[in-house]
């Protein structure tokens, strides 16, 4: 297992344990602060096989990711919706722009064949003379779960959530019954680890202006779970400022139902798409897409 996909299991496992504290009503605290944090540590090896099929091995399933990020005046607003399904497993991802609504990218992994494809939205016409380019494979096929950009944001967010807590147990800041048998875990996380753990890259002349203020500035993580352990929502949200900035985020990830083949789309005709043959073409496309992304 991959030392991301590890993170992620082990992370939500220790949250998965305090939904064992009972059916306490809407709103009741659970354990906080130092209890809470005893409490995850002692419980969560006991559900981390369980917690598997929480994020990255869910099947038959969709699923969001909406991502805001404004530093000062500059923003960034995205949408991707997922999908997986099938035996052998397709996947299909779409990626929004809600700034620019030109701006897109969709993934599509057909469960057979040898190849993936992708969609580029009219903002990256000059990438490729056709809407799709399609590439191998990876050899090992999906080996990384978390390297699928439908589970991506939340992979990263479950590693700060992670480092976070490995740092101060006291990053835990509580937890609340939310009715139904539903729990709602909150923890801190600074924008620190935020960076590292790159939910949002930004750009290097930014990343120049993040100074000790903002680094130590808090994001509250909250995770919401089902009485089964399973997730509910993923959510980062928070308004700070330091440094002579302000900045504001909010990033949500959540299930959003079970997934057929009619949300998987059809195979594009070869006259549609621009073959990239080997890993030195995909590597050449990857460059030119990232310049058009003004990376």
């Amino acid at each position: 297992m991959t030392k991301r996909s590890t993170k992620v299991i082990c992370v939500l496992g220790a949250l998965l344990a305090l939904t064992a504290c009972g059916q306490a009503r809407a709103g009741t605290a659970l354990p906080k602060g130092d209890d809470a944090a005893n409490y995850v540590g002692a419980k969560f090896e006991q559900t981390m096989n369980k917690l598997q099929t929480t994020i990255v091995s869910a099947r038959d399933v969709t699923n969001s990711t909406d991502a805001y990020f404004r530093f000062d005046e500059k923003y960034v607003h995205s949408v991707i919706s997922s999908a997986r399904t099938g035996n052998p497993e397709s996947l299909v991802s779409r990626n929004r722009s809600l700034k620019n609504p030109d701006e897109s990218l969709d993934t599509f992994v057909p469960g057979e064949g040898a190849v993936e494809y992708l969609h580029l939205g009219p903002v990256y016409k000059s990438v490729a003379p056709t809407p799709w380019v399609s590439m191998p494979k990876p050899d090992a096929g999906l080996s990384q779960p978390c390297v699928w950009e439908g589970v991506l944001s939340a992979c990263k967010m479950a590693d700060a959530v992670d480092d976070a807590y490995k740092a101060d147990k006291r990053a835990v800041q509580g937890a609340k019954s939310m009715g139904e048998g539903k729990t709602a875990l909150t923890v801190n996380v600074p924008f620190s680890v935020f960076l590292d753990n790159r939910v949002e890259v930004l750009p290097q002349s930014m990343l120049d202006q993040v100074g000790a203020e903002l680094k130590k500035a808090q994001i509250p993580a909250t995770i919401t779970l089902n009485p089964d352990g399973s997730l509910v929502t993923f959510l980062m949200d928070a308004k700070f400022e330091g440094d002579g900035h302000k900045l504001e985020l909010r990033y949500e990830f959540k299930f959003t139902g079970k997934a057929t083949a009619q949300d998987l789309p059809a195979t594009p005709a070869a006259d549609q798409v621009t073959v990239l043959p080997d890993a030195a073409a995909k590597k050449d496309f990857y460059r030119r897409l990232g310049e058009a992304q003004g990376n």
